[in-house]
C-alpha cells in the first residue's frame, strides 16, 4: 500500500489560507486569466507611482533624515504628472476591489462558509472600498446618491493627492461642512496610499509563486 501523494493546490490568499486545488495559474482561464490581468495591472500602476514617490523624496529629502508633508503647487511637484498619478490611484482601486472581490467569489463558491465578497472586500481593503464607492467608481458628488451625504459630495471631487512620508496619498483630507442648520463629515471616505496598499496586499497574495 503506497502513501497517497499531496495533492498540487495553489495559493490564492496567503493570510486567511485560501487554496484551489490544481496549479491554476500554469495555464490560466476564465477567473483564474482574470486575477493575472488584474494583479499585472496593479503592478505596474504601483511601479509609476513608487517612481514618483522616489523622485520626491530625492528632491525634499535626500539625505533621508526629516518627515517631509506637504499638498498644492509645491516645487517639488512642478514637473510632475499629477493628473496621470490621480487617475493612476482611480485605476488601482477599481482593479483592487476587483481582484479581492473575485479572490473572495472563488473562495466562496467552494466552502460556504467563507465571508461573501462584500464582507472580505470591507475587512481586505476597507480604505480602497470607500474611495472606489465614492470616487472612482463614480464621483458621489454627480450621482447624489442618498446613501452620500454634502460633504462626502465635496471631499469626492476635491483635489486628491498630499504627501506623507515619501507616499502619495489619496483623500487624506475629512471635509466637514454645514449647509441649512445640518453638518456633515467626511469620515467614510479614508485617506490611503497605493504603494503601501499594493505592498500589503503582495504579502497577502504574492508572496512566493503562486504555485507550490
Amino acid at each position: 500500500m503506497t502513501e497517497e501523494e499531496p495533492q498540487e493546490c495553489t495559493i490564492l490568499d496567503h493570510t486567511d489560507g485560501i487554496k484551489v486545488p490544481g496549479a491554476v495559474f500554469q495555464e490560466p482561464a476564465n477567473e483564474y486569466y482574470a486575477l493575472i490581468c488584474l494583479a499585472e495591472g496593479m503592478s505596474c500602476l504601483y511601479r509609476q507611482v513608487k517612481r514618483y514617490e522616489e523622485v520626491v523624496e530625492q528632491r525634499m529629502n535626500p539625505h533621508g533624515n526629516l518627515k517631509v508633508a506637504g499638498a498644492g503647487n509645491l516645487p517639488a511637484f512642478s514637473d510632475l504628472p499629477m493628473p496621470l498619478l490621480v487617475c493612476s490611484f482611480h485605476w488601482y482601486a477599481i482593479s483592487a476591489c476587483q481582484y479581492v472581490r473575485l479572490v473572495a467569489a472563488i473562495a466562496h463558491f467552494q466552502d460556504q462558509t467563507r465571508p461573501i465578497p462584500p464582507a472580505y472586500v470591507k475587512n481586505v481593503i476597507p480604505e480602497v472600498l470607500a474611495f472606489r464607492d465614492k470616487i472612482a467608481a463614480h464621483f458621489a458628488w454627480a450621482t447624489k446618491h442618498e446613501r452620500d451625504n454634502d460633504a462626502e459630495r465635496l471631499a469626492s471631487v476635491l483635489p486628491p493627492l498630499r504627501l506623507s512620508d515619501g507616499r502619495f496619498i489619496a483623500s487624506g483630507y475629512r471635509v466637514m461642512l454645514r449647509r441649512s442648520g445640518k453638518t456633515t463629515k467626511s469620515d467614510a471616505i479614508i485617506g490611503w496610499s497605493l504603494t503601501e496598499v499594493h505592498e500589503r496586499l503582495v504579502e497577502r497574495y504574492w508572496p512566493v509563486p503562486r504555485t507550490r
